[in-house]
């Protein structure tokens, strides 16, 4: 013979208290499981607010740095403009030391100083070299040759403009 004590109140109400107490330890789970979680968000919500000041933080030195680099490029831009002209400048003055030195060379072209022969662009630098001691040394005690040939190249640079 199978008994069912489904519908004896005896039953019932221990079923009903062992469901009670299942529940109330679920509550009392769910409640302690809250504590935890209420702990857990405010630790989540402690790290958020680290993680949003360091992010400010970040996003400061980043528009420093982005302020740093356009002031930079700003200088560099500049720089560049400014060796730009520069480098006209000096292709300017080349042009003009080249124009002075063929002047030079074909005022000095007759004149051919002691131990060298005529100026010439081969020879155009050891001969201003030449030139350069020769009038360093004015109080040098010179041939009269070489001190009219020193005359004679003063004469012939005077002619040109600078």
């Amino acid at each position: 013979i199978l008994f069912s004590l489904s519908g004896c109140p005896l039953n019932a109400q221990a079923i009903k208290k062992g469901k009670i107490s299942e529940e109330l330890m679920t509550i009392k789970l769910k409640a302690s499981g809250g504590i935890e979680s209420d702990e857990e968000i405010r630790h989540l919500d402690e790290e958020i607010k680290e993680l949003n000041e360091s992010n400010l933080k970040i996003e400061a030195d980043m528009m420093k740095l982005q302020t740093q680099i356009t002031s930079m490029e700003s200088n560099l831009k500049t720089i560049e403009e400014e060796n730009k002209l520069i480098e006209q400048n000096n292709e300017s003055l080349l042009k003009e030391l080249a124009g002075l030195s063929q002047a030079l060379i074909s005022s000095l072209a007759d004149i051919q100083l002691p131990q060298m022969g005529p100026i010439s662009e081969q020879n155009f630098e050891a001969y201003v070299n030449t030139l350069t001691d020769m009038y360093s040394n004015l109080e040098r005690d010179y041939s009269p040759e070489c001190k009219a040939l020193l005359e004679s190249i003063k004469q012939a640079v005077k002619g040109i403009h600078v």
